[in-house]
């Protein structure tokens, strides 16, 4: 499991932010193999890192005061930033971050549209494929709610499952079956291979914003606690576990 120890800071880079406070990231703990729960969080550390502005990260495992009740939340000074796009957004307009420096305009659009197939749908199929399955559940009740105190936790965790399971229906994907929602999935993670071809990263030597959110989501099937179809369609294939092994040793923090 990847523990991230003493507070992650990273050294600024080519700016003077000597006034500013550090910033402080709030986070699901790790899990899984992961350094966050969540694959949304571990964007935003690897936002965070790439950024080279200093932060800290403040674990928990309870969001019902974040805004709408999620993580992560990023703590700027006074302001507070919900959700990782948000996240990047203020690291781009008030740090002069650029995540897809070296992109051109056509690539740059090329990498929004694969934020938003890996976000939008094959999280949500991640997301029951951890949440809704029986043999899942409980490592990952253990792994968001584990630390709130009984029966506390129990009873967060149970609204939570209910919650996702709303969420994951309306938002189409859990209308379908398993075998459905893996064979969508692999249609998503076929194009992923695609683009990748023989290169480092998505857009070559140099990983950039889509690998930020490609390679947290993805891990996150691979790493599932139970076997599943989903999780052998990355963890079957060497060369998309090179990858996966590649972006954790480069973006994540340490």
């Amino acid at each position: 499991m990847i523990g991230l120890g003493n507070p992650v800071i990273n050294k600024p880079i080519n700016a003077d932010y000597s006034e500013k406070p550090m910033l402080k990231l709030i986070t699901f703990p790790a899990a899984f193999d992961e350094p966050s729960a969540s694959p949304f969080c571990v964007k935003a550390m690897c936002l965070l890192k790439a950024s080279g502005v200093d932060w800290i990260p403040k674990f928990t495992s309870d969001p019902r005061k974040a805004p709408n009740g999620k993580l992560p939340i990023l703590i700027d000074g006074e302001n507070t930033i919900a959700d990782s796009e948000a996240i990047r957004a203020n690291l781009e307009d008030t740090y002069a971050c650029d995540f897809d420096k070296g992109l051109t305009p056509e690539q740059r659009a090329t990498s929004r549209a694969v934020i938003r197939m890996v976000e939008e749908h094959l999280y949500f199929v991640m997301v029951g494929n951890r949440w809704l399955n029986d043999d899942n559940w409980p490592l990952v009740k253990q792994a968001f709610f584990g630390e709130m105190p009984k029966p506390l936790g129990g009873l967060v965790a149970h609204i939570a499952r209910k919650k996702t399971r709303a969420q994951v229906v309306a938002q189409g994907t859990g209308r379908h079956s398993v075998q459905v929602q893996t064979e969508r999935a692999r249609q998503d993670i076929e194009a992923i291979k695609a683009m990748l071809g023989d290169k480092p990263y998505l857009f070559g030597d140099t990983p950039t914003a889509a690998d930020m959110s490609v390679v947290p989501i993805i891990r996150g099937i691979s790493t599932s606690p139970t076997q599943t179809g989903l999780r052998d369609l990355v963890t079957n294939d060497p060369t998309l576990m090179t990858y996966l092994e590649r972006g954790r040793d480069t973006l994540y923090p340490t």
